[in-house]
């Protein structure tokens, strides 16, 4: 089944779940999308040398100190993605501006095979990389869709990339093995290979670095199994060792939207950047679990018809996902990242890719849409944008990004692979 038919049987088994709110609740939900897009839009910059961007904010690190990389590519890359990802035309303005900017403005060398940077260009990272994968295919999928409804079809033409896109997808990949560790996991960019503590891998930039690569998998680029092995075993091995036992979960009525929280279970979470031996980078978090998960799920998916997935990792894998489900479970909040002190939104958006990813309705007993959308009806501001002030600069934007995928669903699953 495609992409677009799990999207749809996924929202078809979620409907239910809306039964137990007030019947004009997905309205609500449709609308605050809407005035979101709308300020989202109006946000773009219409100007100047960063005409069709979305800036990169005064402040681009937490709490203002360091130095700080030229984020902006990152930040329109992401936000035409929110905007594509809310059925925003392909052909709107904005849409057209924000390629222009990342046109003039991304250094491609590493997708064009060119010995060296164009150091007058923004060079990007692995959240760049990973996001502007996810960007090709939204876009290409945004054309196939609106050449469907003109030709008044109900049958989606296969996603066709310009060869632009095709260079660029490749080199994405080629440059996101590149930047591998050895031991499975990503950092930012290069990694320092020596580095004995693995500091130089965190738990945020490998499941980004995964998600732009299953974008690549999808549009028919080839990425090697022994990626998606590697990021497996690093998320395997970097997760809590123990943890406590967690009580059964299975509320009435949740067969076939949840994946249960049994006994047997244990609370293991994961942190931000395992190896640094800082407590507030080791601490489990919120954001963090959930991304863990995410991974281990897009690694199985993944991995499913080669023989690498042996019936062991399986497992593993599956044990690895079901214990984070306990951590979540047992830490729940849509108020704040808990074990975080930032990221709050961005903990929401892993939420999202939990349940859309692991087809999952229910975390123990608790609504994760639900839960996560009431809150954010009730934190959106006036004008339409959200802002927690937990994020990096510019953190409307980029909360308003989050809030929007989580409200929109806007993951694309990858099947079902847990067994449970």
């Amino acid at each position: 089944m495609r992409p677009f038919a799990f999207a749809l049987v996924w929202v078809l088994a979620t409907s239910v779940l809306f039964a137990q709110v007030e019947p004009d609740f997905p309205k609500k939900v449709a609308q605050a999308i809407d005035h979101g897009v709308e300020w989202l839009k109006a946000k773009q910059l219409k100007a100047g040398d960063d005409k069709g961007s979305w800036g990169s904010g005064d402040n681009p690190t937490y709490g203002g100190g360091g130095d700080a990389a030229d984020d902006r590519v990152g930040i329109t890359a992401l936000s035409l993605f929110t905007l594509l990802s809310c059925d925003v035309d392909p052909d709107d303005a904005v849409i057209r501006d924000g390629f222009a900017f990342l046109d003039k403005h991304l250094d491609t060398s590493w997708a064009t095979d060119q010995e060296h940077m164009d150091e007058s260009r923004i060079q990007a990272s692995t959240y760049e990389c990973g996001i502007l994968l996810m960007l090709v295919e939204a876009h290409a999928t945004a054309r196939g869709t609106k050449a469907m409804k003109a030709a008044k079809s109900d049958k989606r033409p296969p996603l066709a990339l310009t060869k632009g896109e095709k260079a660029l997808v490749a080199g994405a990949v080629r440059w996101l093995r590149a930047m591998q560790a050895r031991t499975g996991g990503w950092r930012y960019g290069e990694p320092i290979f020596e580095d004995p503590d693995g500091i130089h891998q965190d738990t945020s930039a490998t499941q980004v670095a995964l998600l732009g690569l299953v974008s690549a998998a999808r549009m028919g680029e080839k990425v090697p199994s022994e990626v998606f092995l590697k990021a497996a075993q690093w998320n395997l091995e970097t997760q809590e060792k123990d943890g406590p036992a967690a009580k059964a979960v299975a509320p009435p009525g949740s067969e076939g939207k949840s994946v249960p929280i049994r006994d047997g279970d244990k609370s293991r979470g994961w942190g931000y950047c395992p190896g640094s031996g800082e407590e507030e980078e080791t601490r489990a978090s919120g954001g963090m679990t959930a991304s863990g998960i995410c991974s281990l799920i897009l690694a199985k998916s993944q991995l499913a018809r080669s023989p690498l997935l042996t019936k062991d990792l399986a497992a593993r894998m599956d044990r690895g996902i079901f214990d984070g489900l306990a951590w979540l479970d047992a830490h729940w909040t849509v108020e704040e990242n808990p074990g975080g002190a930032r990221s709050h939104y961005y903990y929401l958006y892993a939420l999202e890719r939990v349940g859309v990813l692991g087809q999952i309705d229910l975390v123990g007993a608790h609504r994760w849409f639900i839960d996560g959308a009431t809150h954010l009806l009730g934190a959106q501001a006036d004008d339409g944008h959200w802002n927690s002030e937990t994020e990096i600069e510019p953190a409307d934007v980029i909360d308003t990004c989050f809030a929007l995928l989580f409200l929109k669903k806007a993951t694309l699953p990858v099947g079902s692979v847990l067994s449970r």
